[in-house]
């Protein structure tokens, strides 16, 4: 299917997007190939900056989801990547990584293309889920066994080995850094894999199941599954999966634990968060207003750890809220691909009119709702940035995740105060503390339950920081050596002498 882009979206294109989305191999990828899905459910690729389809593909069907997972389960137990040489994996993993950061300009086009975020923005997406691939390319070989201590007459020793076949779930804010938390040390350790992106952002997944063949990676060993709810419940249930890496919403998790209890598979979830970010009196306000802007406005909000609570110390409250409004109303919203974009549209109509009703509910509820910035002309899913203060602890604004460009304020007087609020919430993703004095920050940092705290700083994520939530947020951490326990099973071998 030709690309339906309109004129001015073409023209911000490089001649290899426009040619891979004329021709876009938007399928099933199984055992190595495209494969026309066994489906009659079309789902339109939506530029969320004009709100147009910009092409179209055809779900995986239950069948398509068997295949693959056979395709994966055939791999594994076959050997073809689990038994090389770790040397050989790595290597092949580090041509993949070698081949996506060749074609990065292109990856990073499709991802503002398909999100609707920022060209900066996606291009640091690209780079990450680079680095993270090498981290784990390196894993490949890093993974030892070791001697147990045994009663007389054995000897005993413990060894990591792939568990077999796993299964990842991956939403449409971060398509392929998300996929690459999975995908990158599931491979490093011998496994095989069955993805399936969410139905929003296919473009990136497709494009790297692409390199995946061409870095050397055997058949079966990468499967991809485009499709909605439908083929992501049929991926839960369908046998032979011994691993389910899942991120996205809370209610969607509950619903992947219930379905991996029927067959005692083993479950990671990555969840939703209602992040805070405390501002103590002492802090370096310049900063501390940097990192609140970028906790909440990057990606337009739609971040499971965007602090999206400001909890402020009531003496700096007004004078921070006043200039944090001030520089939000120098963003420049518009299309992603548009260079002077610095934030971008929702993902969707459904999403931005569930952020203007949450909104429209802070108004009524008696909550000061404050909007800034422009909006741009079109017919994109922009939302324009709002600060919301006078809301009270336990309305929907407060409580609620909103992905979106919405964040609410709430004040404190002492410090157990501030704790107490940063802990009244159902969620444990992130937190963030703002103050010069090193002891608040790490009394505090110790009694907030979140999984991440950041101090002075906020969002920063590397290939070796171990990344996760406690409570709704969901349990099981990606990233650095925590992986390692998640893909790899360990077991004992013991001897009689």
């Amino acid at each position: 299917m030709t690309a339906q882009l309109a004129p001015d979206v073409r023209g911000l294109l490089s001649s290899n997007v426009l040619g891979w989305l004329d021709k876009p191999p938007l399928a099933p990828f199984i055992d190595g190939g495209w494969r026309a899905a066994r489906s009659d459910t079309r789902i339109d690729v939506v530029d969320p900056g004009t709100g147009a389809p910009v092409t179209a593909y055809t779900a995986a069907s239950a069948d398509d989801v068997a295949d693959a997972v056979a395709a994966a389960r055939t791999a594994f137990d076959d050997g073809r990547w689990s038994e090389l040489d770790p040397e050989t994996r790595e290597e092949k993993l580090r041509h993949l990584a070698d081949l996506l950061e060749k074609d990065t300009t292109t990856v990073t086009q499709l991802e503002a293309l398909d999100t609707g975020k920022p060209l900066a923005e996606a291009r640091l997406d690209i780079d990450e889920a680079v680095a993270v691939l090498r981290y784990y390319a390196g894993w490949a070989t890093k993974v030892e066994g070791s001697v147990i201590p045994a009663p007389r007459r054995y000897f005993a020793t413990g060894t990591r080995e792939a568990i077999g076949v796993c299964a990842a779930i991956t939403p449409w804010n971060y398509p392929l850094p998300i996929l690459m938390y999975k995908l990158a040390p599931a491979l490093a350790f011998g496994n095989t894999f069955v993805a399936k992106p969410s139905e929003q952002t296919v473009l990136s997944t497709a494009y790297l199941a692409q390199l995946c063949a061409a870095a050397g990676i055997p058949d079966g060993v990468v499967n991809i599954v485009p499709g909605a709810g439908a083929t992501g419940a049929a991926l839960t249930t369908t046998p032979g999966i011994d691993k389910i890496a899942f991120t996205g919403s809370t209610r969607t998790g509950q619903a992947v634990m219930r379905a991996a209890a029927d067959t005692l598979t083993k479950v990671s979830l990555e969840l939703g968060g209602k992040s805070p970010q405390l501002v103590f009196a002492d802090a370096d306000l310049d900063a501390a207003i940097d990192g609140v802007m970028a906790g909440i406005w990057t990606n337009a909000g739609q971040v499971c750890v965007a602090g999206s609570r400001l909890i402020i110390d009531h003496r700096i409250h007004d004078e921070f809220v006043a200039e944090l409004a001030e520089r939000t109303r120098r963003l420049s919203l518009g299309h992603g691909l548009a260079p002077a974009t610095t934030l971008g549209p929702l993902i969707s109509g459904t999403q931005r009119d569930r952020v203007k009703a949450l909104i429209q509910q802070a108004t009524r509820e008696g909550a000061d709702v404050r909007t800034t910035a422009e909006l741009p002309d079109g017919d994109g899913y922009f939302v324009a940035p709002t600060l919301v203060t006078g809301a009270r602890p336990g309305q929907s604004i407060e409580r609620e995740e909103v992905f979106g460009p919405v964040l609410t304020v709430l004040s404190f007087d002492t410090d157990d105060e501030a704790v107490r609020l940063a802990n009244d919430s159902a969620y444990g993703l992130a937190s963030a503390v703002w103050s010069q004095n090193t002891s608040r920050v790490h009394r505090v940092a110790r009694r907030l339950r979140a999984g991440t705290v950041w101090a002075n700083t906020y969002g920063v994520f590397h290939p070796t920081l171990p990344f996760g939530g406690v409570k709704a947020s969901g349990f099981g951490r990606e990233l650095g050596s925590a992986a390692v326990d998640h893909y790899t099973e360990l077991k004992t071998t013991v001897i009689d002498l």
